[in-house]
């Protein structure tokens, strides 16, 4: 159950969700043009038109050609939509232009990283969330994606060097225990595991996700009983994952 984190952390970090223009570099009417292509954008998106919403994103890109912080911007956005839609190849294609635009962009750095990586290719999205988290060393979500994409690849030793400096430096930070969980079940070390099962739930007890997790390390040690018993949690939270993990754990005692 390891994810690439695509949704806003606590507190809102370093996720946008709206253009707001810079100011004015180019033409005063190109950036009044594109400060209403934006409002037309922002209503499509609303609801839910979302190819308008990209072409009206892709269009400030050319009427703010002079003005690359705008035309930057727009064009994250328009990646940021097909993300949502799961449409990854034009994703990454946009995320590329916009940092064609602006290099220094760890936010459109790290959203290439997330579309490779949906994509499968980690090794190049794991350059795209290094160069993020080069840009921005404070950027949580792109050294947690580091950590995921190290385990993607089979580099337990390096996915658990990630998640414990976010430990270190995010103590709240629920993500991170459970992503170092993981990592330690994942190298044979599932009884290492459990106190940060443990404390990636106290932190964030509606995390369906956790619980799964936890089940599938007491699987690893052949607790099933204990396994049944996260199931059992999880069912409050999400029927479906649960009735999954019942599957897993049926298969898991043939």
């Amino acid at each position: 159950m390891k994810r690439l984190l695509r949704r806003a952390l606590p507190g809102g970090l370093l996720l946008l969700c709206a253009f707001a223009p810079a100011p004015a570099q180019g033409s005063g009417d190109a950036v009044k043009e594109a400060q209403r292509l934006t409002r037309v954008a922002q209503v499509a998106e609303q609801q839910g038109r979302y190819d308008d919403a990209i072409k009206a994103y892709q269009t400030i890109a050319v009427v703010a050609k002079s003005s690359p912080r705008i035309a930057a911007a727009a064009l994250l956005n328009a990646g940021n939509i097909y993300m949502s839609l799961g449409k990854f190849e034009p994703a990454a294609a946009a995320f590329r232009s916009s940092l064609s635009l602006d290099a220094n962009s760890a936010e459109a750095q790290n959203n290439l990283g997330e579309a490779l990586g949906e994509m499968k290719q980690y090794p190049r999205a794991l350059e795209a969330f290094q160069q993020a988290v080069a840009l921005d060393g404070g950027f949580v979500k792109a050294r947690y994606n580091m950590g995921v994409t190290y385990d993607r690849l089979g580099q337990m030793k390096y996915a658990e060097f990630v998640y414990r400096i976010l430990i270190r430096d995010h103590p709240d930070f629920g993500l991170a225990y459970d992503g170092l969980a993981v990592a330690l079940s994942k190298s044979g070390r599932g009884r290492e595991a459990i106190p940060f099962h443990e404390k990636a739930i106290s932190l964030s007890p509606k995390d369906a996700s956790f619980y799964y997790n936890f089940a599938v390390s007491y699987m690893v040690l052949g607790e099933v009983k204990k396994a049944q018993e996260q199931q059992q949690k999880l069912r409050n939270l999400d029927p479906a994952m649960a009735e999954h993990l019942g599957m897993v754990i049926a298969k898991h005692q043939q």
